[in-house]
């Protein structure tokens, strides 16, 4: 997927931790289409637990692939809205994102470069009242919508020549007969997403052996129907991240398992 830059983009995408019983994120589109009425409009997801950024930048990472090129993606997770902390927009391999600089872009820093960044300084692509509390509609969202427009991204704002802020991720850890990890997400279904990416496991993978808490599983299956009906199971999920899942149950309930919680592959 190859950045045209200075080009139009169809898609405008949204990710926040707003939820959807206020009227936030209509807020938000409804600025977006009064500067582009033509861009497309998608919600990643307004279900981030509040001020989760760590995370958010798990989600968002995982997400961008699915775009076509020339997306803007707008990450609004921001615990320090109205303060110093800066507001960003920024080339990063082939995304667009424009985002408060608080590590919400941290795990896409781990697998693209950045190519450029701005500061979102330019005041008069922002709205002309700007609330303390609601950057995300009255600046990101104006400046992500004249990106849209093909507004090359120089002129969003000024070069941002500090460096970028990350936060600090959980690693997998390595013996010579084991991986160690952590548990970072649990989706809707309750299954258990680990840091543990399919490229680290082994590539003979008949004799692993997975453990997270009292759940214990002696193979990698393919998907979920491969186990009878609430039986436990591991595999790689659509994220390229090795899970814990039940057939059909919830694994975080039925073992008790939380994010943080360590888990190890054994061979």
């Amino acid at each position: 997927m190859a950045s045209s830059l200075g080009s139009a983009c169809r898609c405008i995408t949204f990710l926040s931790d707003f939820g959807m019983r206020d009227t936030y994120v209509a807020q938000m589109k409804g600025v977006a289409l009064g500067i582009n009425p033509d861009v497309h409009l998608v919600d990643l997801t307004h279900e981030i637990p509040p001020q989760d950024v760590l995370l958010a930048t798990f989600l968002w990472s995982d997400a961008l692939d699915a775009f076509p090129e020339n997306t803007i993606h707008v990450g609004i997770v921001d615990p320090g809205v109205g303060s110093d902390r800066n507001l960003i927009a920024a080339e990063i391999g082939p995304f667009r994102v424009v985002c408060p600089d608080n590590g919400l872009i941290s795990v896409l820093l781990q697998r693209e470069s950045v190519r450029r960044v701005v500061k979102l300084d330019h005041l008069s692509l922002w709205r002309r009242t700007v609330s303390s509390t609601f950057h995300g509609r009255d600046i990101l969202t104006p400046v992500a919508a004249a990106w849209s427009r093909g507004v090359d991204l120089s002129e969003l704002g000024t070069v941002y020549s500090e460096p970028l802020v990350t936060l600090p991720l959980a690693t997998p850890t390595f013996s010579q007969s084991s991986i160690t990890g952590r548990i970072i997400d649990v989706d809707r279904f309750g299954n258990l997403i680990t840091n543990i990416a399919a490229s680290l496991l082994p590539e003979d993978r008949n004799s692993l052996r997975f453990e997270a808490g009292p759940c214990q599983v002696h193979e990698l299956s393919r998907c979920y129907a491969d186990a009878p009906v609430g039986e436990p199971l591991a595999l790689i999920g659509s994220c390229g991240r090795l899970e814990f899942a039940i057939r059909d149950g919830n694994a975080a309930e039925e073992f008790q398992l939380s994010r943080g919680r360590r888990v190890v592959v054994r061979w």
